[in-house]
């Protein structure tokens, strides 16, 4: 895929993209065909990337087959990596009306969806086990406790804002966190 020197895949970091993008091709065309990934949650992948100077190069299958990790262990590695890298970051998670924005770099929003650490902190300040997130765009991920109509409300409109003009977009599904799982939310 890239002629650069060989990644270092220990600062590996997971990067949520759309299986299928609005208005594009499905992945696994053209170029990401030779992407690392593996499936998330409903239209959501998990890729991975390594930061390159001041931007991001995707880990392919071949520079994966060059060392000794499987999808599985590269997966764990990133998963490491991410909690360190939002440590190092200072996610913010504000309260908004009846929503949390979960706020962090522009990039890697939505792949802290796999942080089961802060879903079980959401889990504890709301007071339940069922949270209802919203991923619209790559830098856009809010969340409310399911039983939140208003907040279930608000995550629409969220997604109505951003949607015709947001950079980066990934799904309007909503998903459901049940029991340390991820699922889309048919209720919605």
């Amino acid at each position: 895929m890239n002629s650069e020197e060989p990644l270092d895949l220990s600062s590996v970091l997971p990067y949520a993209k759309a299986v299928t993008p609005p208005g594009g091709s499905e992945l696994g065309s053209g170029l990401d065909l030779a992407l690392v990934s593996r499936p998330f949650v409903g239209s959501l992948v998990t890729t991975y990337v390594v930061e390159v100077g001041a931007g991001l190069r995707f880990v392919s299958e071949d520079e994966l087959n060059g060392v000794a990790l499987t999808v599985d262990e590269l997966h764990e590695q990133a998963v490491r990596n991410l909690a360190a890298y939002v440590g190092q970051r200072h996610l913010r998670t504000p309260e908004y009306h009846d929503i949390r924005p979960v706020l962090l770099d522009g990039n890697f929003e939505v792949s802290v969806m796999l942080l089961q650490e802060l879903w079980d902190y959401f889990e504890s300040q709301f007071g339940e086990r069922s949270i209802l997130v919203v991923a619209p765009t790559r830098d856009i991920l809010a969340c409310c406790p399911a039983s939140s109509q208003a907040g279930r409300a608000q995550l629409g409109q969220l997604i109505d804002r951003v949607w015709p003009t947001g950079d980066h977009r990934l799904t309007r599904d909503f998903y459901r966190r049940v029991d340390g799982s991820w699922h889309v939310d048919s209720s919605v």
